[in-house]
């Protein structure tokens, strides 16, 4: 399996892939592999800063038209948001000050990306992309998923498409957090957006939760620290 990665990502990324990764300049998102007979494309941002600047100065707009035309091919395409989102008690996002943008809105043109078929995946840092990627990449190389309620991709009712399984790997990314601890985080607060608008006092009331693991969860969530 060869995951292709375009020259202008950081060199500790391409690092990551070990032999699974090969650098193609002629790449039209941030990575590519082939599987099942599909071309998958990839675009890389890194939240919130390089999502909010490429939206401003047009870059996304170009780089969805990307995806779109592969998804128009037969092909599968992906956003990826690395990292988290912080927001101030007027729900404007940080970066570390406020950007100017709110969560609502930013959660709009996600949804409306998803919503024109790009596919979204989740890494909690720049050190579990490549791990996220590959998962992914050997996902769609399995000749049938009869493991989907556990695996990332499943189908929930109705059809929608659903990404609790990155959400509660991403979780995991949060010091002290296991799987018990992220599936309880997810049930309340199914995206990061959801998990940010927490208090202490709401993360207490959780299960498994007491006063010292809320702290240092709501700490790591808004100062990325403990």
């Amino acid at each position: 399996m060869d995951i292709m990665i375009s020259p202008s990502e950081p060199r500790d990324i391409k690092e990551d892939f070990g032999q699974y990764g090969i650098v193609n300049p002629n790449l039209a998102a941030d990575y590519g592999w082939y599987a099942g007979g599909r071309f998958s494309l990839v675009e890389r941002k890194h939240i919130p800063g390089d999502f909010l600047a490429s939206k401003s100065d047009g870059r996304l707009q170009r780089e969805m038209q990307a995806l779109l035309e592969n998804i128009e091919q037969g092909g599968r395409s992906y956003l990826l948001l690395e990292g988290h989102w912080s927001c101030d008690r007027e729900s404007m996002i940080l970066n570390p000050r406020s950007t100017g943008w709110s969560i609502d809105k930013v959660s709009e043109m996600i949804s409306t990306i998803q919503d024109m078929g790009v596919k979204l995946l989740l890494s909690p840092d720049m050190k579990q992309t490549a791990l996220v990627l590959i998962s992914q990449a050997r996902w769609e190389l399995k000749d049938n998923h009869k493991s989907l309620s556990v695996r990332p991709g499943p189908v929930e009712p109705w059809g929608r498409p659903s990404y609790s399984t990155y959400v509660v790997w991403s979780y995991q990314g949060i010091p002290g957090v296991g799987v018990d601890i992220a599936e309880v985080l997810y049930e309340a607060a199914p995206t990061w957006a959801d998990l940010v608008k927490m208090s202490e006092q709401d993360l207490q009331e959780l299960k498994h939760f007491g006063k010292k693991r809320s702290e240092r969860v709501y700490k790591f969530i808004h100062e990325g620290k403990l």
